[in-house]
This record gives C-alpha cells, sequence and structure tokens, in this order.
C-alpha cells in the first residue's frame, strides 16, 4: 500500500512540477543550487510503539509561489495513521501567505483488523499563514473533507470541517 502512495506522490510532484515551470513568465534564472528543499523532523523514541515523524519537499515555482508535497506518521497504542498533502503557498506581502491543498490519510490499523484501510479520507484546506520570524511561523487553515468518512481524524470522532490552527519553530 504505501509502495502505491509512494508512486502516486512522486507522480504528482512531477506533474505540478513541470505544470508550475511552464507558466513561470520569462525563464527561469539558472543556478548552480537547486531551489528544491527538504524539512523534516522524526521525534525520539520513548517506547517500542508511538512515534510522529513528517517531511516535507518544497518546489518553488516563483519567488512569491511554492508547491510541497509531503508525509506525515503518526502512530500511538490506539492508531496508526498516514497522511500524504499537497500543498500550494503563496506570498501576497513580505512575511504573509495563502496556501491551499490537498490530503489523504490512511488508517494504517483499519479498525483494528492490521491492515491498511484501503479508503483514504480525502480533504481540500485553504488559510493564510505568517512568517513571524525567519525560524518561526503561524498558520491558521480550514480543513473540510471531500470523501465519506470510514475514520476521523484521531481525538476528532464525529467532526467535519475544522479549523486547524498551529505554529512551528525551526531550529
Amino acid at each position: 500500500m504505501l509502495k502505491h502512495i509512494f508512486k502516486f506522490s512522486i507522480i504528482m510532484c512531477v506533474l505540478f512540477l513541470q505544470n508550475g515551470y511552464s507558466q513561470t513568465v520569462g525563464n527561469p534564472p539558472l543556478s548552480k543550487e537547486t531551489p528544491i528543499y527538504i524539512e523534516g523532523f522524526d521525534y525520539p523514541s520513548f517506547d517500542p510503539i508511538s512515534n510522529y515523524a513528517f517531511f516535507k519537499i518544497h518546489f518553488p515555482l516563483t519567488t512569491t509561489t511554492e508547491f510541497s508535497v509531503g508525509g506525515e506518521h503518526y502512530r500511538n497504542y490506539m492508531a496508526d495513521r498516514f497522511t500524504i498533502p499537497i500543498q500550494f503557498k503563496k506570498y501576497f506581502n513580505e512575511k504573509s501567505y495563502l496556501i491551499g491543498g490537498y490530503q489523504q490519510e490512511w488508517d494504517l490499523l483499519n479498525r483494528g483488523r492490521g491492515r491498511p484501510n484501503p479508503k483514504p479520507m480525502q480533504e481540500v484546506f485553504f488559510g493564510i499563514g505568517n512568517d513571524i520570524r525567519p525560524n518561526w511561523f503561524m498558520e491558521a487553515k480550514m480543513v473540510q473533507p471531500i470523501s465519506k468518512k470510514d475514520f476521523y481524524k484521531v481525538g476528532l470522532e464525529g467532526v467535519r470541517t475544522r479549523l486547524e490552527v498551529g505554529t512551528k519553530l525551526k531550529f
């Protein structure tokens, strides 16, 4: 299942990257350094079951526009989830930006059956963010499910549309 998810992510990444660069005005500047950058994090293992890790690959399309694709794995004693978000970010001034995207989440335990749920939860999101400092940003986004849910986000059973507010410090 994860093999198919990985293939789908690579195909979507290539398609969006090609489409984004084909719509830039003029020729992109030639540089020996790649504009693509990767960020990620993994909590240390405090017990043999629990884990949280994420990664994101960012593709700058212009100086104010960016596309990213990533993955997030969340596991504890009661849940095991894997999410793939695809996000578009557009700065409208030096520090503030709009975000929008699509994400799929798989329940890897499938209600205790021990195999991944074949139907992922599908959601779209949009919101606004602000770079408070170079290593600190805050975001608020509305998340709307677009598929019939067989499962919900951990801790949000029965909740459909939701407001997510978050911040991240980078070290």
